[in-house]
């Protein structure tokens, strides 16, 4: 596809999704996201409709607490769910405000649909509620929430980088070697990595080279090349400050580890992060800027990087994949969620699915066969998630748990699909060892919802 095509696709998606709607979220992939739409079980009000932006409604909720005006609070908080609907503290304050002016029952609604999503939260410890509290309902769904953070599924320590490889932000895995990758980003290291935890360093970042931090890498074994995005950023040893907002695409024969070429942002006068790597079928990569909410990508034929899609609504972009089966790229967002792509038919929507998903708080996201698999570590508490997909690849059909609250999570991030597994960093800090698992991404019968732990205590205390 020709690069006129590229910024037209650009320009087309990023007018559509300028006035992107998350209410729209069971729209078709195949239409436009329409303003005006929907999403079922919200009230009919959309975001087009709400003119007041995040800051000055979160401005308006809390100068209506401080005033004692709770319908007002309910309503700020109501209308800020409807913008961010993955946020669990405006679904707390909308239970709050529904004690607060005695309405229960949709107090109960709130609480029902944060039980059923999979959060782990006290609302007892939220003084607001009290009034509302000494009801069979309410202690049963607020009990179910608290067990809901217990160690839950399967997680197993493959090995463990020492610190000198502290702070990794990328991993994937090299048929070639039969090893993993894994990136770096205070010192621009590409370390293969044995099952057994064994290292050797294949590339480092230096002046020959011009890489700086690892953001995202990718093994292509077929073509025999090694895709790895790299930025400027603080946390890179050698971090000028000249470079900020700096990056590029860097292409290195897999075998021979010789760079290829060099792909640099285009200099449009801001800031940017080049991060996460997905590649298409066709070889088109695509990266994810972390500093700005678009994508870049560089085709299989050509020569440079360019802007691929845009949404000024997406607050945080942290990880992509790509669905060699329906030609789908999938975008995650921190907070408004997963955008899905189809970069042949140039449409876009959000990721739709039943109530009970909630896709918040993503940190990573892999493809495999009709199944996403994401790690929120942001979500409390943390869990790796698998969704499966109907056959258009657009909408979530079921939402199975893999992981949950494992001893071993400490914001972890990052990961990659081997076989039928997902290999992920634990603990993806500073100068520490970090633990890299292993999640089978079938779990079986390892994870107990917290309603079946609770029947199952039912019966045990009547024994």
């Amino acid at each position: 596809m020709s690069r006129i095509i590229v910024v037209s696709i650009f320009a087309a998606l990023s007018t559509a999704m300028l006035t992107f709607s998350l209410q729209a979220q069971q729209s078709p992939a195949s239409e436009q996201v329409s303003p005006s739409g929907a999403r079922p079980g919200s009230s009919t009000a959309s975001k087009a409709k709400i003119t007041e932006s995040v800051a000055e409604l979160e401005e308006k909720s809390r100068q209506a607490y401080a005033d004692g005006k709770y319908v007002r609070y309910y309503v700020a908080n109501m209308k800020l769910h409807e913008l961010r609907p993955y946020e669990p503290r405006y679904m707390e304050n909308i239970i709050a405000a529904c004690a607060l002016v005695n309405r229960p029952r949709t107090a109960y609604h709130y609480l029902l649909q944060m039980q059923q999503q999979g959060f782990s939260i006290d609302l007892n410890k939220n003084p607001d509620t009290e009034s509302i509290r000494n009801t069979e309902v309410w202690t049963y769904l607020n009990d179910l929430m608290i067990e809901a953070g217990e160690p839950n599924g399967r997680g197993d320590v493959v090995f463990t980088l020492a610190a000198e490889f502290s702070n990794p932000a990328a991993i994937g895995w090299d048929e070639s070697r039969g090893r993993f990758l894994v990136g770096t980003q205070r010192d621009g290291i590409v370390v293969a990595v044995s099952q057994d935890g064994s290292t050797q360093v294949l590339i480092q970042a230096d002046d020959e080279n011009g890489l700086w931090a690892i953001r995202g890498l990718f093994a292509d074994n077929e073509n025999n090349r090694l895709w790895v995005s790299s930025a400027a950023v603080p946390a890179f040893s050698a971090y000028q400050p000249i470079d900020k907002g700096r990056g590029a695409l860097f292409e290195f024969d897999l075998e021979t580890l010789e760079l290829e070429g060099r792909y640099d942002v285009p200099l449009d006068g801001q800031l940017h992060e080049l991060g996460p790597i997905a590649v298409s079928g066709d070889g088109d990569i695509y990266i994810a800027d972390l500093a700005q909410p678009m994508v870049f990508r560089k085709t299989a034929k050509g020569e440079q990087l360019e802007r691929f899609v845009g949404n000024k609504d997406l607050v945080g972009l942290r990880d992509l994949a790509f669905s060699p089966d329906t030609g789908k790229l999938y975008i995650a967002d921190s907070v408004m969620g997963v955008m899905v792509v189809d970069p042949v038919q140039e449409t876009a929507a959000m990721l739709t699915g039943p109530e009970y998903l909630n896709l918040g708080a993503i940190s990573g996201l892999f493809y495999s066969k009709g199944k996403l698999i994401m790690i929120q570590n942001g979500f409390q508490p943390q869990r790796i998630m698998r969704l499966d997909l109907d056959a258009s690849g657009s909408n979530v059909v079921a939402v199975i748990p893999m992981a949950i609250a494992l001893d071993e999570f400490d914001r972890l991030a990052f990961g990659t699909v081997k076989g039928e597994e997902v290999y992920y960093f634990a603990n993806p800090g500073e100068n520490q060892p970090v633990k890299v698992m292993q999640t089978p991404l079938d779990p079986g019968d390892s994870v107990e919802s917290a309603e079946m732990r609770k029947i199952k205590q039912q019966i045990k205390a009547l024994q």
